[in-house]
């Protein structure tokens, strides 16, 4: 019975995970290399870097606003679905008081410590807003995704991106047609708020139509003592997200603090990362359609490893096949994609693709790791590092600049991916046979040896040859057996 309902659930995780990657791969790309690449090709030099640091700063406080409260609604939603109706109200009366504490502590930090100059705070204040919007959204969701509505969710999950094209695009239309000089920024980020305010309604009527769910803040007595009880609850969540954000978001700020001509660096680093933050997505999509399916498998006592191994397999080939063919063509992606500085765009995200193996490595296994409230065990290693990633920043951006963030983020992300995966066999007994280890390096070598040597021996053009390492990765997979169809339920 067990293993029926085990195989059952990897059926489930793989009609999903490709409904939900069919459904961000029709929108979120063209928001990503339509809409954000044209805004940061067309504002001032420097204004899109100084953007990017005030969104990372964003990312930095986030915890404030969530506190853990989004991976312990989704364990909690998975694990007790019939008491949602009651806690909702509760819940959600902690992420408007936690907002708005979060909107407070990012932007006074922004002013004492960051030292941002008056007219920066401004856009920052549109960017808090733009993140608790975000973050309600996401935590509407995992009422969703809990109740065990993957499709539903996975139709969700790109609709604030689909907003945002429409509104977006409309801003730069519009400057096109009337304006003059450079693109505001301040446009690009208002048309984003619009596009989750209307986001986050279409969700919130969404669940009103699934549970009888009401927009009710509660502060009676007994509410405040169950909400102090989720929080202590939530706290173990919420120091994993401050950890993870950390090593994550600090290089950019870094970047553009450390240099004199720091935002004009940083203007090179966003652009590269643009493209590892949309690979990102497909890393997110598995962590957060995982989450739910684990805590229910824990639950339940059943097999977790099965499941494991095949989101493993799965993300192996993709992200691998993935870095090495943006790897090998970053000089002609960068030139497609930017007007300027295209040699060292090209050499910084060369570098900084490579951080995209070891992000999918992480969401897999601390998603496990999250489902079975090993936190104290993961967070020990995310201290570790923010240590490692604020050294190599300090020692590397003063002499390499956007290639030494690249380099400290690499390095940092291999080095807990390890930690995770090393967490995972130890915890769950998660160890690879000798036959998966030598389907791994037959598919590894082969998608190697095919984008280096097979592929750039036939004459044609760059993007035909980038999409033949593409797809030689998909056949070597299947080849190899390192993907093997006939597992699939």
């Amino acid at each position: 019975m067990a293993k029926l309902h085990t195989a059952a659930l990897r059926k489930e995780f793989l009609v999903n995970i490709v409904l939900l990657i069919l459904v961000n791969v029709l929108i979120k790309p063209f928001f990503i290399f339509g809409i954000d690449l044209s805004v940061q090709n067309q504002t001032a030099p420097g204004v899109y870097g100084l953007y990017f640091a005030l969104l990372n700063w964003t990312f930095l406080f986030q915890i404030i606003g969530d506190f853990g409260l989004q991976n312990f609604n989704t364990r909690h939603v998975s694990s007790n679905p019939y008491l949602l109706e009651k806690y909702f109200p509760k819940i959600l009366t902690i992420k408007m008081v936690l907002s708005l504490l979060f909107a407070g502590v990012a932007l006074a930090a922004a002013i004492i410590i960051g030292r941002y100059p008056i007219s920066a705070i401004g856009l920052l204040a549109v960017l808090v807003v733009n993140q608790i919007l975000v973050q309600s959204i996401l935590f509407l969701r995992t009422n969703i995704s809990g109740l065990g509505f993957y499709k539903i969710d996975s139709l969700l999950s790109s609709l604030d991106k689909l907003l945002m094209l429409f509104f977006c695009g409309a801003a730069l239309w519009w400057w096109h047609r009337t304006g003059q000089g450079f693109f505001p920024i301040l446009w690009f980020v208002v048309a984003q708020t619009v596009a989750l305010v209307l986001t986050l309604l279409t969700v919130y009527a969404v669940i009103r139509r699934k549970r009888a769910v009401h927009f009710k803040l509660d502060f009676s007595p007994r509410a405040n003592l169950i909400m102090l009880a989720l929080l202590k609850k939530s706290m173990p969540f919420a120091i994993v997200i401050l950890l993870m954000s950390a090593y994550t978001r600090l290089d950019g700020i870094f970047l553009e603090r450390m240099l004199p001509d720091g935002a004009v660096h940083n203007d090179v680093f966003a652009g590269a990362y643009r493209l590892l933050d949309a690979l990102n997505m497909f890393g997110y999509l598995f962590a957060s359609l995982l989450l739910p399916m684990f805590s229910k498998q824990l639950a339940e006592k059943t097999d977790v490893r099965p499941l494991t191994i095949l989101g493993f397999r799965l993300i192996w080939a993709g992200s691998f096949t993935a870095c090495i063919a943006i790897a090998l063509y970053s000089r002609e992606l960068a030139d497609l994609m930017f007007d300027h500085e295209i040699v060292y765009r090209a050499a910084v995200g060369q570098l900084l693709i490579w951080s995209f193996v070891a992000v999918c490595i992480t969401y897999i296994f601390s998603t496990l790791l999250t489902a079975g409230q090993q936190l104290k065990q993961m967070n020990r290693f995310f201290i570790g590092g923010i240590a490692l990633d604020i050294v190599l920043n300090i020692v590397l951006i003063p002499k390499y600049k956007a290639i030494g963030a690249a380099t400290a983020s690499v390095v940092t992300q291999c080095f807990i991916a390890l930690c995770m995966v090393g967490l995972c066999v130890k915890i769950y007994e998660i160890r690879p046979t000798a036959k998966g280890i030598l389907q791994m390096l037959l598919f590894t070598a082969g998608t190697f040896v095919c984008a280096y040597w097979v592929v750039p021996a036939i004459r044609m053009d760059w993007y035909w040859q980038f999409s033949a390492v593409l797809a030689s990765g998909g056949v070597l997979a299947l080849v190899t057996g390192w993907v093997r169809l006939k597992a699939i339920p």
